[in-house]
């Protein structure tokens, strides 16, 4: 939860907020349940649950439901109140509940079953720009973690993106020399990502976007970003080491470390907006001659970002949110590629997503191997 938030709320600050809210406490309790019993049914099916050493025997499914429904109850008697209904606790409890359901159906072909709760408006603070600093606060904390399930779920379920954001008029005034730390910079990222995404899958019907702009100047407004952050990123985004993908050695992504996951978060961003960005671009030659020679071109720029997706992913199998986006990333391109060892090294990107992290990838896996069978 807390990859770009420097003073780790969801760490530091609920844990202690939910010893005196039912809703935070349930909220909690149903994401821990759910990720437990998921865990477990896959280690040792059949068997008591344990965490730390410590058995809990009656912790099962019908635990996850149970502390489901109740905070779902604290929830309706919250919006009731209409001095409470958008209160700090309200919004970090829904963020945690539609983590709860992402695991549980994330990479089906079903829509988020908590969309009916998300009519978050992301403001910008009082005193500060919210675009370009971090603000200390719960309630900031809570909006920068739905801006990045919103992403999660449009790139997955290919849905319009329906959180209000905050407008951008210029993504090319880009200043490398800015002093943005790194979680600034990955929250401007988030910001920009969450920006291609609400222009490539609008919804006009959910959010209007008053914008005179052509599509065409919109799209190159986006993509000045990424050109900018290609030329000139930020000095202490620099990889630590990196290493070429050597696929005759058996190494089918290349090797990238960073100095955070922060920094890691950022990076896999600014490759789902190529990918994204790629696909939309109107200047793509679709029919006639050349057509086949650009459409081979765009699949090797969905490989690269795939790989770079996945790489930065894998480069720490034990945090969850990076490896979601390899996720992520493999669900929108894994079928461009072609190589039996490289389909071999994402299909096991996903079954380490669900044997670590009990995120449920087998949908997405048998879709694969349908798809490349087919080819």
């Amino acid at each position: 939860f807390d990859t770009s938030d420097r003073d780790h709320h969801y760490l530091n600050v609920v844990p202690i907020r939910a010893m005196y809210s039912p809703l935070l406490l349930n909220a909690i309790c149903t994401a821990s349940a759910r990720y437990l019993t998921q865990i477990w049914s896959r280690r040792e099916p059949h068997s008591i649950v344990s965490y730390n050493g410590t058995e809990l025997p009656g912790l099962t499914e019908e635990s996850v439901i149970h502390y489901h429904n109740k905070c779902i109850s604290e929830l309706m008697d919250v919006s009731a109140d209409p001095i409470n209904s958008c209160s700090d606790d309200a919004l970090t409890a829904i963020t945690i509940l539609r983590y709860h359901e992402q695991v549980d159906t994330v990479f089906q072909a079903q829509q988020d079953r908590s969309l009916g709760q998300w009519r978050l408006t992301l403001q910008p603070p009082r005193d500060r720009d919210m675009f370009a600093v971090s603000m200390p606060s719960l309630r900031h904390s809570a909006c920068l973690i739905a801006l990045r399930q919103e992403i999660w779920s449009v790139l997955i379920h290919r849905r319009p993106f329906r959180l209000p954001i905050l407008t951008v008029d210029d993504y090319a005034n880009f200043d490398d020399t800015n002093t943005l730390d790194d979680h600034d910079w990955t929250n401007c990222v988030i910001f920009w990502c969450a920006h291609v995404l609400k222009f490539c899958f609008s919804d006009e019907g959910f959010l209007s976007v008053e914008n005179k702009r052509t599509r065409s100047e919109q799209w190159n407004a986006l993509k000045a970003f990424e050109k900018n952050w290609d030329e000139r990123p930020p000095p202490h985004f620099a990889p630590l080491y990196y290493e070429e993908r050597n696929p005759i050695d058996g190494r089918y992504f290349p090797t990238i470390w960073l100095a955070n996951h922060s920094q890691v978060m950022a990076l896999q961003h600014v490759e789902l907006a190529r990918i994204v960005l790629a696909v939309h671009d109107s200047k793509l030659q679709r029919i006639g001659i050349g057509a086949s020679a650009a459409y081979q071109a765009l699949e090797e720029v969905l490989r690269q970002s795939t790989r770079r997706i996945c790489a930065l992913g894998m480069g720490d199998l034990k945090f969850q949110a990076t490896m979601v986006t390899a996720g992520v990333g493999i669900s929108m391109c894994g079928e461009y590629f072609h190589d039996a060892g490289e389909q071999a090294a994402i299909i096991n990107v996903l079954t380490t997503l669900e044997s670590e992290h009990a995120w449920p990838t087998s949908t997405a896996v048998d879709a694969l191997q349908t798809a490349w069978n087919e080819h």
